[in-house]
């Protein structure tokens, strides 16, 4: 074959492959499906999204219709690819969680893909029905409702507010409690609240101290109110934004007798206006005494933390040995401002490790 007639020959061989490789490329672009809101979108939202972000809850604003979520697309994107939304905090691989709300890699892929593709909305089949939340109560009607007695003005300014609220519950017979909700109000000004029993009533002389409602404080409060043991039968009672009302397993109620008052602790934060707020708690009972009583192991050595100046890490550790095998329920990390990493791990008698929970980056709100 002459150098010309090779020449030729290759040159065809070329744009046969070009031709070939433009086919190829084009059949791959018709054959991708195109990423919309409705069938691939829709879902996530929902899930993830939607239980803050509607109205009357957390979320600032509502995320609940393609009009939603197109809207804020670019936004949806940026918290999502950094993981600030939806708030799932733990690490992978530090402990197997139920509901956990973490994005996996190829969720967020889709969801920047969604946006890469001018966030099309798609066909009208392919959205499955929006969530149905349940406006009010979550499981019904409560057993029993209480209420803080006086609302309470949040004044407009800055910086955390610690509040306490003695709410009597006048029962006249000892009642078992399956479940209980705490319904704070205004929930963009409250950060999270703990409930405590006041088995001795001991809480109410502090009850408007300094001429409002409740009384100020987050320090010994539960400790005041509380002996030897944490009350409800180591049940930790507890609200925050998004929290999903789940009844006690079978056999494992907790006691409420007469003469005891609620201390409802609330973490505030103002919005920049006065703020009224007046909780409200129901309470679900059973006609079954616990046959279960779970123990709570609280970990913290608030004691030992002394930051040197100009320090940049200080660790401070807390441990305890337990005297018998345990299943475990539920960790609750907590700390404030200072916190930047959270670990806890379960050493077994052989000297195995078990991670429970790894926060790398702390982040209170």
């Amino acid at each position: 074959m002459s150098a010309k007639r090779l020449l030729l020959q290759t040159t065809r061989d070329r744009n046969s492959a070009m031709r070939f490789f433009a086919l190829a490329l084009f059949v791959l672009r018709v054959a991708a499906e195109p990423v919309t809101f409705n069938q691939h979108i829709a879902p996530l939202i929902f899930q993830y999204c939607s239980p803050c972000h509607r109205p009357g809850e957390a979320g600032p604003f509502p995320l609940l219709t393609y009009q939603d979520a197109r809207q804020h697309a670019s936004q949806i994107v940026a918290v999502t690819r950094r993981r600030y939304m939806p708030p799932w905090p733990p690490e992978t691989g530090y402990g197997d969680f139920a509901g956990e709300r973490r994005l996996t890699e190829e969720q967020l892929d889709v969801i920047a893909e969604w946006v890469n593709q001018g966030a099309l909305e798609g066909k009208p089949a392919d959205l499955r029905a929006a969530p149905h939340f349940t406006e009010g109560w979550q499981i019904g009607p409560p057993d029993l409702i209480v209420q803080v007695p006086k609302p309470y003005r949040l004044a407009a300014g800055s910086g955390d507010v610690f509040r306490n609220f003695v709410v009597p519950m006048n029962l006249k017979e000892t009642k078992y409690v399956r479940a209980i909700e705490l319904r704070p109000g205004n929930k963009r000004v409250v950060h999270h609240a703990n409930i405590w029993i006041d088995h001795r009533q001991s809480l109410r002389r502090r009850e408007g101290e300094d001429g409002q409602p409740g009384f100020p404080g987050m320090e010994n409060v539960s400790t005041e109110a509380r002996s030897d043991s944490f009350d409800p039968d180591s049940h930790f009672l507890f609200w925050k934004p998004g929290s999903m009302i789940t009844p006690e397993p079978d056999g494992m109620s907790w006691r409420l007798d007469p003469g005891t008052d609620l201390i409802l602790n609330l973490h505030l934060q103002p919005s920049g206006k006065e703020e009224t707020i007046q909780p409200v708690i129901g309470f679900y009972f059973t006609s079954q005494p616990p046959r279960l009583h779970p123990m709570l192991v609280q970990l913290e050595n608030d004691g030992a933390i002394d930051i040197p100046p100009g320090a940049r890490e200080v660790a401070v550790t807390d441990h305890v040995t337990l005297p018998v095998g345990v299943e475990l329920l539920a960790v609750y990390p907590h700390a404030h401002y200072l916190g930047k990493q959270v670990e806890a791990w379960a050493t077994l008698p052989d000297g195995a490790r078990i991670p429970l929970i790894k926060i790398a980056d702390w982040d209170i709100n």
